[in-house]
């Protein structure tokens, strides 16, 4: 599975994501690395913290090449434990706290996890995993019992002033990390990332965003989805910047810490950028407006095109990225550059360095300029495949390529350009439709905030269109005004046949919407209104 760790130098010339440490120790040791609260560190002293951390783990029972299940909300104690495991050679496990017990239960079974580090919040459910799973050791990062043996604090007191771990010997293929999808469709699939997706991934963010000692990149999104951990997130330290510790998915908290902080760049789930604008905009209050002048990018994905231009015009200032990417691709394939932000607005972008990418037809035949087909990946940054499931990583493969189930098309630039998800295609009366080309439309409508479309049977023409809305405040936005405004924008046939003005959508854990919800939502009312 991947090298022993706790032998050779400390400085091992090796692909261990936590040697950036090392040498930022002594390159930058006085600059500041990592924020949480109040609490801060230096680059020096997170190297030191990392090898009494690693020291701890170690003195508790954890070794090399141990599964190590991480259960906890974004603090700055986490990532620590991430680090550490990296340094001695274990391989971490972030777990999703919002799934099911029953879900967790499954992924520790799945992927075999040894020992389990959990927040305080967790006690209970890591208690009841314990008994399930019969994890060997358990770990409390907080002040909460040890479900198992330790507290963490405990095992880190205990280690003497200057202790250092050598970090283990890891090359491109070991395993670094298992991140386990959200499992919308079926169960929680483990998506590996060897030491080499990671070490593409960051090469990748510092040249694509431009990283430079200066940045200062808040750290929002959840550590157990790979937007937390590489948009651009540990690659942060590639570049020498800080990382800063932030909320998850609170418009108002993040902005209060864009403004104290001085963030230069973030990436955002769509309804927390919908209130982030809510308070930078020109008609904001005085007295709530927020100082976001330090921001030099933002990094989001599934906007319309109409809203990124919204953005522009409220922060003329903001590079405004758009990408396209997924955890099997260890986070983004491809940016949008800065030169064609406004110029190419609705595109993906071009490739990351060493990434591979096409648009394919159905005998992966490469499609001509503007055609939609599958869009494929290949390169350092591909996962190579699922954990311990032959048959999902069979499927997803085909003579080399990532096969991403996304339908897209290339422009006479190479540019990506996003159609639907394979599965998100609706055919009504003999003609495909793109859900994601009438979210388009709908979404450039005033008093729309937000908008999902799915398929839903019908008798004459298959399938029809359906459109949930979000209306806009006080806007009154009703179901014929956006049936309306379709018509004046779509052909006929892709005209949504059924609106609902909704408050909310179901959300998966980087906050997009969740398709699947929808679609079950209506089979239920549709066998309700059928009996």
């Amino acid at each position: 599975m991947s090298s022993p760790g706790g032998a050779g130098p400390a400085m091992a010339a090796t692909l261990n994501p936590s040697e950036v440490l090392r040498r930022q120790r002594l390159r930058r040791g006085d600059r500041e690395a990592l924020v949480d609260g109040e609490r801060r560190w230096t680059y020096a002293e997170l190297d030191r913290d990392v090898d009494r951390h690693a020291a701890a783990l170690v003195a508790g029972g954890v070794g090399a090449d141990d599964l190590v299940g991480v259960l906890g909300r974004n603090h700055a104690t986490y990532l620590l434990v991430l680090l550490a495991l990296s340094r001695i050679g274990a391989v971490s496990v972030p777990l999703n706290w919002r799934l099911h017990p029953t879900e967790q239960a499954y992924v520790l079974d799945q992927a075999g996890i040894a020992v389990l580090v959990h927040d305080d919040d967790f006690e209970a459910d890591a208690a009841a995993l314990h008994d399930q799973a019969g994890l060997r050791l358990g770990i409390a990062m907080g002040d909460s019992d040890a479900v198992g043996q330790h507290r963490l604090a405990d095992l880190v007191a205990a280690q003497p002033d200057g202790v250092r771990v050598p970090d283990a010997e890891k090359h491109a293929d070991d395993v670094h990390r298992l991140l386990y999808t959200s499992g919308t469709t079926a169960r929680p699939k483990g998506v590996i990332h060897t030491c080499g997706n990671v070490a593409a991934n960051h090469l990748g963010q510092v040249l694509e965003l431009e990283l430079t000692e200066r940045d200062r990149i808040l750290m929002s999104a959840p550590l157990f989805h790979v937007s937390g951990l590489e948009a651009p997130g540990l690659a942060t330290f590639a570049a020498g910047g800080t990382l800063v510790m932030g909320p998850t998915f609170a418009a108002e908290d993040i902005a209060e810490l864009v403004e104290r902080e001085q963030i230069t760049g973030m990436v955002l789930a769509a309804q927390i950028l919908f209130g982030l604008l809510d308070l930078v905009g020109p008609d904001t209050a005085t007295a709530h407006r927020r100082d976001v002048s330090s921001l030099r990018y933002l990094l989001f994905a599934g906007v319309a095109p109409a809203v990124r231009l919204r953005v522009k015009e409220q922060l003329p200032h903001v590079r405004i990225i758009d990408t396209f990417g997924m955890t099997e691709l260890t986070n983004g394939a491809c940016y949008l550059d800065a030169a064609h932000q406004v110029s190419k607005v609705g595109a993906l972008g071009a490739p990351f360095p060493q990434v591979h990418l096409r648009v394919v037809d159905e005998e992966l035949r490469p499609m001509p300029p503007g055609e939609p087909g599958e869009i494929v990946v290949r390169g350092p940054k591909v996962s190579p495949g699922y954990w311990r499931d032959e048959e999902a990583t069979a499927r997803s493969r085909r003579d080399g390529w990532f096969l991403t189930g996304d339908v897209g098309y290339l422009d006479d630039d190479g540019y990506l350009w996003f159609v639907d998800r394979r599965t998100d295609l609706i055919k009504s009366g003999g003609e495909n439709v793109a859900s994601a080309e009438v979210e388009r439309v709908i979404a450039g409508h005033p008093d729309v905030a937000e908008v999902a479309v799915i398929g839903v049977p019908d008798d004459r023409w298959d399938e029809v269109p359906k459109a949930f809305v979000i209306a806009r405040s006080g806007s009154g936005l009703d179901a014929e005004a956006v049936r309306e405004y379709c018509r004046a924008h779509l052909a006929r046939f892709k005209v949504p046949a059924h609106v609902d003005v909704v408050d909310s959508l179901p959300r998966n854990d980087s906050g997009k919407v969740l398709k699947t919800i929808l679609r079950q939502q209506e089979a239920q009312a549709r066998e309700t209104q059928e009996r």
